[in-house]
């Protein structure tokens, strides 16, 4: 009996999944809510708003892998490196808040670049650790999460930013803030599916044991 109480908690369930699947339908709607603003000639303002939620996005995401670290086991590793990874994007996006906004001088170059050999450094020290989790990386259904953010920041931001693009589509209608307003909220979208890729690493990180 107690091993069926232990079993039920993670038994497959399509209600679970339904549920899971409408929550991050409804979470990458709600998360353009700032484009149907009713402020469509301040596009400074929109944007630094845009910005500032995808660096509190990507926060989150390594605030949640950090988080995972004490439960992660032999997996502590990877936490680490992916928390690296998420600060250095991290102050890639409060840079142009800081000094474009703020108007303060940011050593944003030499900030990421310690936080990524920090996440190197970790990735050689626990190489095996590191190739087995990118080895299981397409068990995990965060990792299509995740893809598909890197998929619009690296793919589709250099179609849809493209002037080209905008004046084809638009003609006489374009406008050059258009196309930086659809990239803002294009990252920012990709922000919100690596927060929700972080969260289901972070859980899947944190049930391994110090054995696996």
């Amino acid at each position: 009996m107690a091993d069926a109480n232990m079993i039920n908690p993670l038994k497959p369930s399509w209600r679970r999944t339904l549920g899971r699947v409408i929550l991050i339908c409804a979470g990458s709607v709600a998360i353009l809510f700032p484009a149907w603003l009713p402020n469509q000639k301040n596009e400074p303002i929109e944007r630094g708003t845009v910005e500032l939620l995808q660096a509190a996005l990507l926060a989150a995401s390594a605030a949640v892998l950090l988080g995972a670290l004490p439960h992660a086991g032999s997996n502590r590793a990877v936490c680490r490196m992916l928390s690296f990874f998420l600060l250095a994007a991290f102050v890639g996006e409060i840079e142009d808040f800081v000094s474009g906004i703020l108007g303060w001088k940011f050593p944003e170059v030499w900030v990421i670049g310690i936080l990524l050999l920090c996440a190197l450094i970790t990735a050689m020290r626990h190489r095996k650790v590191v190739v087995r989790f990118f080895g299981s990386m397409g068990n995990h259904a965060a990792s299509g999460l995740v893809g598909a953010a890197l998929l619009i920041i690296y793919v589709f931001d250099r179609v849809i930013g493209s002037r080209r693009f905008w004046k084809a589509a638009l003609g006489d209608a374009f406008s050059p803030s258009v196309p930086t307003i659809c990239v803002s909220y294009l990252e920012l979208l990709a922000c919100y599916l690596i927060f929700i890729g972080s969260i289901g690493f972070a859980i899947t990180l944190a049930r391994r044991s110090e054995g696996e």
